[in-house]
């Protein structure tokens, strides 16, 4: 029996690098154990398509949430968080040659562009693509689009309402199955038309690679938890893909232990 020709890809969102002021001192908001998880098995999946979507940079520095509070924003630096990303990610990423690299632009890579509209002056040197070096390599996608890859939707997903029930109103809204990040949760849903029952679609809340427990949280609980996207595309467009959790900074992935 001929083999049927499938194409692997893997999804990370949500990795927050960047840094905030805690106690006086600078703390990663990006989880490097669970990142490294990630990359470890990005290396022995050796996917044909990555697919980065969104708040890959925290931009904090710039945040409108730290607005007239400097001591916030003390020793951060946005150019210096871009530099660790593309040494620590884009650049093993682009390394692998796959078929494809997509960066969906997050709501926090965004506010880089809302600079830029705000001082013109700067030209494009302070966009998303500028700073974190996205050259030909990338498919680019702005802030409220999203990335067909067979019969999947990638979003960021900040545009998807619907709360704690997003994954439902993310299928109902776009009438496919999608994938989306942003709410640093998992969480899925399964829609069958009862008018054709091949149709079927899922939505898929995505988990993070940022850390669980930020300051600014003030240590109240959340539903965050750590994990990626993984799967195939068949031939046609169908697909099957996957959500390991990342749990103590270690994740079962077909029949493997990988340990951050």
């Amino acid at each position: 029996m001929a083999a049927i020709p499938l194409q692997r890809f893997v999804a990370l969102y949500d990795l927050h690098w960047g840094y905030e002021r805690k106690g006086g001192r600078l703390h990663e908001l990006h989880d490097p154990r669970a990142l490294a998880v990630a990359m470890a098995f990005i290396g022995d999946f050796n996917p044909h398509h990555i697919i980065l979507g969104g708040d890959m940079l925290d931009c904090g520095a710039i945040s409108h949430h730290n607005d007239r509070k400097p001591g916030c924003i003390e020793g951060l630096r946005v150019d210096r968080d871009a530099e660790e990303l593309r040494h620590t990610v884009l650049e093993p990423l682009e390394r692998r040659r796959s078929r494809s690299l997509t960066y969906l632009i997050g709501n926090h890579e965004d506010w880089l562009n809302q600079i830029a509209e705000v001082m013109p002056g700067l030209g494009t040197r302070v966009s998303p693509e500028a700073l974190l070096g996205l050259g030909p390599k990338w498919k680019v996608v702005q802030r409220g689009g999203f990335h067909r890859l067979g019969k999947l939707i990638f979003k960021h997903g900040d545009t998807i309402k619907g709360g704690e029930h997003a994954a439902k109103a993310a299928v109902i809204s776009s009438e496919r199955s999608i994938r989306f990040g942003h709410r640093h949760t998992f969480a899925a849903y399964t829609k069958l038309s009862d008018v054709d029952l091949k149709q079927k679609h899922t939505g898929i809340s995505l988990p993070c690679l940022a850390q669980k427990g930020p300051g600014y949280g003030q240590g109240q609980a959340n539903r965050w938890v750590s994990g990626f996207n993984y799967g195939w595309i068949l031939p046609g467009g169908a697909f099957s893909d996957y959500v390991p959790l990342i749990i103590n900074n270690r994740a079962v992935i077909e029949g493997k232990l990988y340990c951050g």
